[in-house]
């Protein structure tokens, strides 16, 4: 939505009965619809489902056919807003918001909603700036809702990576069995871990051997061959190479330096 902004076309506001308070329709332009009262459900062309109640918004793409259900009756305000005939703006793009609680944003809709009769080029000018600055307020509440959603779904499966590791790191011959673990793929868990954490998965599995390795260093006489394969090594030398790299030196002077 570059450029100009959208036009305000028009407002409404009515109490809508329990059961079907609108058959199965669609509008050229924009439609939002905020539920100050009631609850039901809105069904879409193809057969999905949005559940609406009170204090929730949804917005309908031109020409997205729909109709409404209501659980018990309520209020509707209306705002419709027009958008180029080229334009592709939120086309098959119906989205909710479960709950507005923004002030401003609610006072805004309760403005545009309340009917316009005459209004001149002036006052049109200010509708359109109004009208668009609320569309996209709700764009970013429904769409940041959702990026917050998905972000803390990542941050669970990085908790449960790092702990099936600290539980596991000497067993662990793929990072594999990790993703499995979480339930999704190595690849995507991959991502998501250096997005989170700034390091990979296999530097944090070094981390915790080599953490493990310090203590068995210090705390045993155990040889350094012993001390690799309990740690999850697969020989001495990967096991040095890999202590030289994150502690500063190799394990047997690691162990003279502490004991």
């Amino acid at each position: 939505m570059r450029g100009a902004p959208l036009v305000f076309v028009h407002g409404m506001r009515h109490a809508v009965p329990a059961g079907v308070a609108c058959s199965m329709h669609s509008h050229r332009e924009i439609e939002i619809v905020y539920h100050p009262a009631g609850s039901g459900v809105t069904r879409l062309d193809g057969g999905r489902t949005i559940p609406f109640k009170e204090g929730s918004v949804v917005v309908y793409a031109p020409d997205e056919r729909h109709d409404q259900v209501m659980d018990c009756k309520g209020e509707d305000l209306c705002i419709q807003l027009a958008v180029p005939e080229d334009s592709n703006a939120l086309r098959g793009s119906c989205f909710e918001i479960p709950a507005v609680e923004d002030t401003i944003l609610i006072e805004d809709i309760l403005h545009l909603s309340r009917g316009h009769v005459w209004i001149a080029p002036i006052e049109q000018a200010i509708l359109n700036l109004r009208a668009t600055s609320t569309l996209l307020a709700l764009i970013h509440l429904a769409f940041g809702r959702r990026d917050g959603q998905k972000a803390r779904h990542s941050h669970r499966h990085v908790l449960r990576a790092e702990q099936y590791i600290r539980d596991h790191f000497s067993k662990i011959e793929s990072l594999r069995q990790v993703a499995t673990h979480v339930g999704i793929s190595h690849d995507h868990l991959r991502h998501e871990f250096r997005a989170f954490r700034k390091k990979s998965m296999i530097r944090y599995l070094n981390e915790i051997r080599i953490e493990r390795a310090k203590t068995l260093l210090i705390h045993s006489g155990l040889p350094l061959g012993q001390i690799a394969g309990m740690c999850g090594f697969k020989d001495e030398y990967y096991f040095s190479t890999v202590f030289r790299k994150l502690a500063g030196s190799s394990p047997g002077r690691y162990r003279a330096v502490h004991c």
